[in-house]
Formats: structure tokens, sequence, C-alpha cells
């Protein structure tokens, strides 16, 4: 099986492990291509941002959003964090590389 395939299908194997609100703001950030604060994704969704910090935590430590930058929050106008899904890491093209054993 190859390392793309592996990484792929437990990328899936996590996400059909996830909540109703986990899914909701995997979706979410997956359909917007760009970062999003808590307060962006809170709004998209009609929820209060006591119900996306959490799911947010919940994704980073699933290793399925990841931290991208600070910026202006358009919501706010403070500086807050953004998130990003996090793709699955693809092999690099034309080797072969063991996941079991992270060798060559």
């Amino acid at each position: 099986m190859s390392v793309q395939k592996t990484s792929l299908e437990a990328y899936e194997e996590i996400k059909s492990t996830l909540g109703d609100r986990q899914t909701q703001v995997l979706k979410l950030l997956e359909s917007i291509d760009r970062p999003l604060t808590n307060s962006e994704i809170a709004q998209q969704l009609g929820w209060s941002i006591n119900r996306i910090t959490p799911r947010v935590f919940e994704l980073r430590e699933k290793g399925l959003v990841e931290e991208d930058k600070k910026k202006p929050c358009p919501i706010t106008g403070r500086n807050a964090l953004t998130w990003r899904i996090v793709k699955p890491k693809k092999p690099i093209q034309g080797t072969l590389w063991d996941m079991e054993t992270n060798l060559f």
C-alpha cells in the first residue's frame, strides 16, 4: 500500500469519528478557500463563539485543523488566529517511504 493511500485512509478514518458539530466546522473550513477566525466560523454557522472554540480545539487535537496566522478579524476588529484544514501529507514524487519506520 502506498504512503499516500495510507495517509488518506488514516485522514478519512479520523474524519469518520467526528461529532456533528465538529463535522460542521470542518466542512465549513473545507468549503471556504481561506483560513478563518473563530468569530468568522461562528458567524458563518450562526453559532456563538463558545460553541466554536471547543470544536476547533478538538479538531486541532485530532490533527485535522491547524493554526495559520494572526490577522485582524473582520468581525471583531481585533487580531485573532486563523485556522485552516490540514491536508493529508503526500510522499515526494519518485520516493518510497515507510511510515512505520520513517525510512526511505
